[in-house]
């Protein structure tokens, strides 16, 4: 439904014999003038008295409602036909909350007050989402997500009896949806894994997925559950994830990932040597090349520095093309390398910003490890001190660990009249070589032999919007995947489900905002739709009879949310709202 908002009148109605004032909004809806909104002011004399006093009526009551962001997000739902899309898959019962409600406010909550099920209800009723929806906030306690959640995947049921997989089945039609709006453009596809740490109790033997392996966020106490996932590098919308047990290795899942990749592929008619797959060294192994050689998909890949031709590692800066207008800061050189008993195009690419960034991390590491080493001497030259000599070293070398900080920093160990010395130095050489012929490059491996160095570069650099995306996650400003406090497969799998579809649809939301924001980024997206509230005024009713008035005002915008309102169509919104 289109609506375009007109000014507002006053009218007069006659009751009896006496005349009685309204105010009216009118617009055009689908074309046709229609009365939106209404409010009762009183007889004449009314509102003779109040113009002669000058006052306007007080209100009894103000109440804040998130506005701009949830309000953006059920609207972008609606428009691309995601709503649509979720209510055919799970049919809400007739007058209540459906599950596809469930999901869609499971996915807005966790990316504009990420926290758990139990203070979801409260923070739906203070928000635009209750006066849309028009359901109580105690429809959406945690016990009602769970029942929801077991019309998707029932726990009873075991997975041979299901036909088909729901959210197999709605990952694959969400692709489809995707392709239908012309949402899936380049076919760059960029592909990564990642593991989160759960309070999955270690008693607990039913759970298959929560397992414990090497955790990424350093929880290795904890059990943990490994994540795949595949997104447009265009538009970074979500098209493919796998939630795997968290003790296999990142090399085991890309097989699995890979065959429900060319599955979704094939059931939508996407031929598959459009398609290029994008994903880091962590990926890159034998095997995973023989099988994208099968698969017939094109593929870049970050090769491991030491894997890399030794004629590319060593090349010199000065040797190395800048890339044109597009790409700033960047050189890239092709050439040919054989690698796992093939050959392919090789591409040496180095980052003017991507040194910087490395260059100040290693600084930073470098100078707390000597002003730690210091002090360690100065604890050694204490009369008093009882170290072992593989004491001193073990820490030294957890202080080493670091990337780079071994081939930086020497250190040696002397025992003089029963005390242990300790010197150090920072190898100036290494450090300028490093600099010289490391900081800021990457080595590119790809089967697309036609492509230019610049192309490929360009190509891989999608690989950086799933990195944010998972930056995202962990560290929990939006769309975080913690807390998340489920104990069974089923529901960390449901749970894996609306996180991704949160994604998709905050990339939709930014998409269609950029038309009026161009270099709009994704944080400062949220941080300015945060800032859109409405504000209800309850106002004493006219009379004797009849109820408290409402009144629906915006909070005052900047030039840029007036222009991110318009874009994202927030006035209808408050205008359907009003109505």
């Amino acid at each position: 439904m289109y609506v375009l908002p007109c000014m507002a009148s006053l009218i007069k109605k006659k009751k009896g014999n006496r005349l009685y004032y309204y105010l009216v909004q009118s617009a055009r809806v689908d074309g046709q003038p229609r009365i939106v909104h209404q409010a009762y002011l009183g007889t004449a004399e009314k509102l003779a008295e109040l113009v002669q006093q000058n006052t306007a009526p007080i209100p009894l009551s103000a109440t804040m409602r998130e506005f701009g962001l949830p309000g953006a997000l059920w609207l972008a739902a609606q428009q691309c036909g995601l709503w649509s899309l979720l209510q055919s898959l799970w049919p809400p019962p007739r007058s209540e909350p459906g599950p596809a409600h469930y999901l869609l406010l499971a996915a807005i909550h966790r990316i504009c007050n990420p926290g758990p099920k139990t203070e979801v209800a409260d923070w739906y009723e203070k928000t635009i989402l209750a006066a849309q929806w028009n359901f109580p906030p105690e429809r959406f306690t945690s016990q009602a997500f769970w029942d929801a959640f077991e019309h998707i995947l029932p726990e009873s049921t075991a997975s041979a009896a299901l036909a088909q997989d729901p959210l197999e089945l709605a990952q694959m039609r969400l692709l489809g949806l995707w392709k239908e709006q012309q949402l899936v453009g380049c076919r760059l596809l960029a592909y990564d894994t990642t593991n989160f740490y759960t309070h999955v109790a270690s008693t607990n033997t039913h759970n298959q997925l929560a397992q414990r392996g090497h955790n990424k966020q350093g929880r290795h106490n904890l059990r943990q559950v490994g994540l795949s996932y595949v997104l447009d590098a265009d538009t970074g919308l979500g098209l493919c994830h796998h939630v795997y047990p968290g003790n296999v290795a990142d090399v085991e899942e890309f097989s699995v990932a890979l065959a429900r990749i060319l599955r979704l592929l094939d059931q939508n008619q996407i031929a598959r040597d459009s398609v290029t797959l994008v994903f880091d060294k962590g990926s890159a192994a034998l095997d995973n090349t023989v099988q994208l050689a099968e698969a017939g998909v094109g593929w870049i890949s970050a090769l491991p520095w030491n894997q890399a031709p030794q004629e590319l590692r060593e090349r010199k800066l000065e040797q190395v093309p800048l890339c044109g207008g597009e790409q700033p800061g960047m050189r890239a050189l092709a050439g040919q390398a054989l690698v796992h008993g093939n050959e392919y195009r090789c591409v040496l690419k180095y980052s003017a910003a991507f040194a910087a960034e490395q260059l100040h991390s290693l600084s930073t590491s470098i100078s707390r490890v000597l002003q730690s080493l210091r002090r360690l001497a100065k604890e050694l030259n204490k009369p008093r001190a009882r170290w072992t000599e593989d004491g001193i070293h073990s820490k030294i070398q957890k202080w080493l660990s670091g990337q780079f900080l071994d081939e930086l920093i020497h250190y040696q160990l002397q025992s003089h009249d029963g005390q242990w010395q300790l010197q150090f130095d920072l190898n100036a050489a290494a450090l300028n070589r490093l600099i010289e012929q490391r900081l800021g490059r990457t080595v590119l491996l790809t089967n697309r032999q036609d492509w230019t160095a610049e192309q490929v570069v360009r190509g891989y650099d999608g690989q950086q919007q799933l990195e944010r995306v998972f930056r995202g996650f962990k560290d929990g400003d939006w769309l975080a995947w913690s807390p998340m406090y489920h104990w069974t497969d089923r529901k960390i799998r449901i749970h894996a489900f609306y996180c991704m579809l949160g994604i998709s649809l905050l990339q939709v939301v930014h998409r269609q905002a950029k038309t009026a924001w161009a270099d709009l980024s994704l944080d400062k997206l949220i941080q300015e739709l945060h800032q859109i509230q409405q504000f209800v005024l309850l106002y004493p009713r006219q009379g004797a009879t009849g109820p408290d008035r409402a009144a629906y005002v915006l909070s005052k915008q900047t030039l840029p949310q007036q222009a991110l309102a318009k874009a994202l169509h927030l006035d209808q919104l408050h205008i359907t709202q009003r109505g």
